[in-house]
């Protein structure tokens, strides 16, 4: 990777905020995990100040692991541009490897599961759907250099969350037990992994993907990705592409009428800096480029905004439709 590369994603790491709600949820679920597994309302304050030290190790490994991951993630970023897919995709001894045909996409490309797995792993319960884009020449379906990338992307991105997920809860399970946790508590504790996939929208040549990943133990957490593409000139679509030359004024616009609507008719609703709710977090101000978008089954352009990025976890990842999408 170039030299001035590696700063852009040295500066994004080194600025990577951790959520100030992460600490509290986590300790919360913690504690209804426990509730709920042993039958019980109530616990003697060892067994809850063993959890607490247990949530604190595992929190304090899962910040510094996620900000690692966002680092490598930054550096993959920036250097997908110049790789090829020259090999096969790999396959772990413990998934299945399938090929099963999803809808064709007019008579440009198909979406296949290269990769399916449904089941219990040890400490894991791994539900995995992982896509691939073949793309036709003259009649035949052939790979180009275009979708091989994609496609060498989405592994990466899969293998990476199945690792780093499994890697935590590894964090966790050694925690619980140097804190003081038996066999016997452990026994029924499981991290759910799943990955998969959705056509949002296909309409020669366009062809809009979503990627899933999520995961649940004490805690849980989702990061989705999105390909928006258009085949017949081998082309990712940006929000200009689909909305126009004001795709910022009309995003902006559309997102913050939305957010308003929403906190006056609901106030169990939050965004950071709308309404009189404590939180002091940067407020929505504009999307950029980069904002994830998707083009929904109406032709729409739905924005989608990460956890923690304008709100509260617990609002989860969050999506605004703003318009008809010029295709």
């Amino acid at each position: 990777m170039k030299t001035d590369e590696m700063e852009r994603a040295k500066k994004i790491y080194e600025e990577t905020e951790i959520p100030k709600e992460l600490h509290g949820m986590v300790a919360g679920l913690i504690e209804n995990d426990r509730e709920k597994r042993s039958g019980k309302h109530s616990e003697s304050s060892e067994h809850k100040k063993k959890d607490q030290d247990v949530e604190n190790i595992v929190s304090m490994k899962k910040i510094r692991r996620r900000k690692n991951y966002m680092l490598k993630r930054t550096a993959a970023a920036a250097a997908a541009v110049i790789v090829v897919f020259t090999a096969g995709l790999n396959v772990n001894e413990a998934f299945a490897e399938t090929a099963a045909s999803l809808p064709l996409i007019g008579q440009l490309a198909k979406v296949l599961t290269v990769r399916s797995y449904h089941g219990g792993e040890g400490d894991f319960n791994i539900d995995m759907e992982i896509p691939a884009i073949e793309s036709a020449g003259s009649g035949a379906i052939s790979d180009t250099e275009f979708t091989e990338k994609i496609n060498r992307e989405i592994e990466k991105i899969s293998d990476d969350y199945m690792t780093q997920a499994k890697a935590e809860f590894e964090d966790y399970k050694e925690a619980f037990f140097a804190t003081g946790g038996t066999e016997e508590e452990w026994n029924d504790r499981k991290m759910d992994i799943i990955i998969d996939y959705d056509i949002k929208y296909q309409s020669n040549p366009i062809l809009s993907l979503e990627l899933k990943t999520a995961k649940g133990w004490v805690a849980a957490a989702e990061e989705r990705h999105y390909y928006n593409l258009d085949l017949s000139a081998d082309r990712e679509l940006k929000l200009e592409d689909v909305l126009g030359e004001d795709w910022k004024e009309i995003c902006n616009r559309e997102t913050d009428r939305q957010i308003r609507e929403q906190i006056a008719s609901d106030d169990s609703l939050s965004y950071f800096g709308y309404g009189d709710n404590g939180l002091t977090a940067e407020k929505f101000t504009s999307v950029e480029e980069d904002t994830d978008f998707y083009i929904n089954a109406d032709g729409k352009v739905v924005l989608v905004f990460p956890e923690y990025s304008i709100a509260p976890g617990y609002m989860g990842v969050i999506e605004f439709a703003v318009g008809d999408a010029k295709l």
